[in-house]
Order: structure tokens, then C-alpha cells, then sequence
């Protein structure tokens, strides 16, 4: 079978498709797949450590840009859609897979022209105006959440959960000398949240022989990162980007994140405690609210960005260092919250779906 993965830019697009393109190859590992992305997102360097072949396409973001940079996206659409046309035409795609961003939409409507059979996955609870779209015309719709249900046609959609890569799993609970916080603002970093652990490292001096942090933390703040934890002698690996933070994860006693959707299922399949702090400017507000399911289960304890203050970072983070059980209850909590069939599931109704030619959503 021939697969066309679409989506990326970013790792909340990008990693669900990687965990259904591992999928696939489980199940047939015979199976041709090609990712289409970016030229300027992760997926660029991301891929190749992965094995999987990417071609770039000339699609541009739209939302929260300038008039200059929304009329420049406008004129990219008919060249990504010729690009997507292409591409999809030499792969002998059998079926093409959105995973959202804007690289999807060029692709999965260049499949839709030529008689192809296509299915998107949303991840968020809110969808965004891309998928909204393109679910009128795909031939089937996954979700993560029920709620986002009501954004598409009922009879072509299926709650799924969030694919995770197949290397994030519970993690093992290992005797450790010292509290381990990993902090993460995705895949190019949170400046909220690197400036409030900067400012929150006074509060931990006292505590410096008993955590380790590890820390993604984008380009632009790393080398200040670095600086602040020698200052204030707090011991820390700090990264501008981290490829496989499933590692990282296994390593952690508390995550301490935003909490978009790729993010929230990789912690609740590793059995990780978070603290989350939700992109405030998301749309419809879906960080929020996914973040207020995970605290309501006792999984996340929940600081929203309006309340996140050096201070307030660190006095929390001292009351977890010194009660790590807290964190164990947490994790087992989280674990509850976990759909680790979501991948299997997506690609078992998209082999069912390229086999009868019929919309498998149930």
C-alpha cells in the first residue's frame, strides 16, 4: 500500500503523523509512505531520523500573520495544490492522511481532485479553519476529543484519541538521588515559561542537591537558560530542541508544559505528572480546556500563563520536590486518561476504507 502522510510545521502536527506512519509499517511493512511538510518546519530534520522520505510544499501559514504575509500565503495556494497534485500523482497513493497545519489542506484536496481516498485527524478539541474544511470533503474524520464531534459530519467521524510515537510508553519508576523536573514549550520553545523558570531558580537554590532539570527550551533563550541554572547552581541539561523526548519523559518526575494536544497524550501514555501552562492565545481557547480535563482526573496540576509569576513557579515547584509521592499519584492518573490504540485504530480504518472504497467512521 502506498500512504501520503500531510501535516507538520510543528511537532503538535507532526508527531501524531509519525506515530501513524510507525503504525502503518507494524501492521505492512511493505508499505510505501511519504510525508509532505514544510521546508521551514521540524519536520525537515525530524523525519530523516525517523526513516521516513519528505517533498516540501510551497503552502504558507495564514492565521496571525501581517496582510503582506496572508496575501503571500493566498498566492502559495495554487502552487502548493500543482506541488501536492504532483507528488501524490508519482507516489500512487492508495490514500492520503491530514494531520492538520497548513501543509495538509494543499494535499488532502489535491487527493480529493484526483478520486483518492482521503481521512484527516484533528488533535485538538477546537479545530482549526483548515480541517473545518477540509472535513467537508475528506472520506473520513478522526478525533481526539467527543467534543470536537459537533465541528464535523457525524456519520464520517470517529473519536480515536491522539496517535502517540511508539516510543513514548509507561515509564519505569527508578530509585533516583534527586527530583527530576523536565521542562518543555514544545517544539520551538515558550518564552512565558522560560522567563518564569529563570526568575524561579532563587526559590530552588536551597534545593539545587536535590533536582535536575532538563529543559527544551527554543533557540532564542537557550544560552540565557544555560546561564541562570550555573548562576544559581541548579544542576540542568538545556536543549534548544529535543528529537526523542520520550527519553526525556522517562526520566522525569514532573513535566512542566503547555498543554496542546500531542503533548497531553504522550504524558498520559507515559504515566507523567505535568504542571501545565496552556497557550493563552490558542484557538477557542482548546489549551485551556484540555488542561482542565487532565486537573479534574488529578493527573496536572493546571497554572494558567495569567497567573504563572517566578514566585509562584517556584514556591509550587518546591512544595513537589519536597512530597514527590504527589507526583507518583499524579502519574498514575494520567495514565488513566491514556488511548494507547489511537494509531492502530486510525490505520486499521484507513486499510478498511482503501479495501472496500466505503467511509469507515462509526
Amino acid at each position: 500500500m502506498n500512504v501520503v502522510i500531510a501535516g507538520g510545521g510543528t511537532g503538535g502536527h507532526l508527531f501524531p503523523g509519525i506515530a501513524v506512519a510507525q503504525e502503518w509499517r507494524r501492521q505492512d511493512p511493505q508499505t510505501q509512505i511519504l510525508f509532505l511538510g514544510s521546508p521551514h518546519g521540524i519536520e525537515v530534520r525530524v523525519l530523516p531520523t525517523y526513516g521516513f522520505p519528505l517533498k516540501t510544499l510551497a503552502a504558507k501559514g495564514f492565521k496571525g500573520k501581517n496582510i503582506l504575509q496572508q496575501c503571500a500565503a493566498l498566492a502559495a495556494v495554487p502552487v502548493a495544490f500543482l506541488q501536492a497534485l504532483r507528488y501524490v500523482k508519482d507516489a500512487h497513493a492508495d490514500i492520503v492522511v491530514g494531520l492538520g497545519g497548513y501543509s495538509s489542506f494543499p494535499a488532502i484536496t489535491a487527493a480529493y481532485a484526483l478520486g483518492i481516498p482521503t481521512a484527516i485527524h484533528e488533535q485538538n478539541s477546537v479545530p482549526g479553519l483548515a480541517n473545518r474544511l477540509l472535513g467537508i470533503i475528506a472520506d473520513a474524520v478522526f478525533v481526539s476529543f467527543e467534543e470536537s464531534r459537533a465541528y464535523f459530519p457525524a456519520a464520517k467521524t470517529t473519536v480515536t484519541g491522539l496517535p502517540v510515537r511508539e516510543e513514548f510508553g509507561r515509564h519505569a519508576t527508578t530509585c533516583k538521588d534527586r527530583f527530576c523536573l523536565c521542562v518543555c514549550g514544545g517544539s520551538q520553545g515558550a518564552r512565558a515559561i522560560n522567563t518564569a523558570m529563570a526568575q524561579a531558580l532563587p526559590a530552588l537554590r536551597d534545593r539545587a542537591d536535590r533536582i535536575y532539570v532538563l529543559h527544551q527550551s527554543g533557540a532564542a533563550d537557550c544560552d540565557m537558560l544555560k546561564e541562570q541554572y550555573a548562576v544559581h547552581g541548579i544542576p540542568a541539561e538545556v536543549a534548544p530542541f529535543v528529537e526523542h523526548m520520550a527519553k526525556w519523559f522517562s526520566r522525569a518526575d514532573v513535566v512542566l508544559c503547555r498543554a496542546g494536544a500531542s503533548t497531553l497524550a504522550e504524558l498520559a501514555l507515559s504515566g507523567t505528572a505535568s504542571v501545565l501552562v496552556p497557550y493563552p492565545f490558542a484557538a477557542g481557547n482548546h489549551q485551556e480546556r484540555n488542561a482542565q480535563v487532565f486537573a479534574k482526573r488529578g493527573a496536572s496540576i493546571l497554572l494558567p500563563q495569567r497567573e504563572l509569576s517566578g514566585e509562584r513557579l517556584g514556591a509550587l515547584l518546591r512544595e513537589l520536590i519536597d512530597d514527590p509521592a504527589r507526583c507518583v499519584v499524579m502519574g498514575r492518573q494520567a495514565l488513566t486518561l491514556a488511548r494507547p490504540h489511537a494509531a492502530q485504530d486510525i490505520v486499521a480504518a484507513c486499510r478498511r476504507m482503501v479495501k472496500t472504497g466505503k467511509n469507515v467512521a462509526r
